[in-house]
């Protein structure tokens, strides 16, 4: 409290030299001088209590040592183009454990096996939660899915649905022969490309994708439709792909949100309805073909 006594005195200093030197210009009325006099002590008095309450708040808290960044951008700035070599950097200079504030935000950085261990088996349920950006919000309605939602009865719910429903054994084993025809579709598309360069990157972006469809809507869509919507489907994962590693100003810098200054906002909410409108004519055919089943039993 004494240091912030020094502050407050040292402000009132300021404040009284500042409306004595106003005073000596004539063009100034003293009715101006007070109104610029109430406005400076309402910005001090609010630049106090933020001081204040930053610093009672970094007194609950201990934190690992970390660098010093600039203000409102913090450490920003040096990051470079190479990140991960900075986090290398700075764990030599640091540690294995420290804190980095990248805009508004603070992170803690750990580069070591016995911290991996601790953040993600031991405390696991500590750090279960994860801060979406503005693109994961903008395409999860808000944050609404197993990758975002909360540690809580909704997570364990939409966990336990996907590892019964999705990831058993049962629908595993069913779907291995999907899985066997799309690798050897990639084979055959290897071998036939002999002599001339091939993109592995891309030709396992497209085996995977081609698998992930196929176990989703199986036998619903004929082939050559279904090859078309397969190809859908790829264009808008790629597309979402790059939305979701742009890097984006207003996820470290939150109150520049509302601009959407680079658009990632605006372009995740336009390419997110075209996954849900190839999923919509998959889940519509799947009801037209159930249905046309169910007709021909019960006759």
């Amino acid at each position: 409290m004494h240091v912030g006594g020094d502050i407050m005195e040292q402000c009132a200093c300021y404040i009284y030299q500042f409306n004595d030197l106003i005073l000596h210009f004539s063009f100034i009325t003293i009715p101006f001088a007070m109104a610029i006099h109430t406005v400076l002590i309402a910005v001090v008095a609010i630049y106090l209590l933020l001081l204040l309450f930053k610093k009672l708040r970094s007194a609950k808290v201990k934190l690992p040592p970390g660098p010093y960044g600039v203000p409102l951008v913090g450490y920003l700035p040096f990051l470079g183009r190479n990140i991960h070599r900075t986090f290398m950097e700075l764990a030599n200079i640091y540690g294995p454990i420290y804190k980095l504030s990248i805009g508004q935000k603070l992170f803690v950085l750990i580069s070591s096996p016995a911290l991996a261990k601790e953040v993600l088996r031991d405390q696991d349920i500590t750090f279960a939660n994860r801060n979406p950006t503005i693109a994961a919000l903008a395409f999860s309605f808000g944050g609404k899915d197993i990758a975002f939602t909360p540690y809580g009865p909704e997570w364990r719910m939409l966990r336990r649905i996907f590892v019964q429903e999705m990831q058993s054994n049962g629908n595993l084993d069913a779907f291995y022969p999907l899985r066997r025809n799309e690798i050897k579709k990639s084979v055959r598309d290897m071998y036939g490309s002999s002599g001339t360069p091939v993109d592995v990157g891309l030709l396992a972006f497209a085996s995977v994708i081609n698998m992930i469809t196929s176990m989703f809507w199986g036998g619903t869509l004929q082939a050559d439709n279904g090859a078309a919507i397969n190809a859908q489907f790829r264009d808008a994962v790629s597309e979402l792909l790059v939305i979701w590693g742009k890097p984006n100003i207003s996820d470290f810098i939150p109150f520049l949100a509302m601009f959407d200054i680079q658009g990632v906002e605006r372009d995740m909410k336009r390419a997110s309805p075209w996954i849900e409108q190839i999923f919509d004519v998959v889940i519509d055919q799947r009801i037209q073909t159930n249905n046309l089943l169910k007709g021909q039993a019960t006759k």
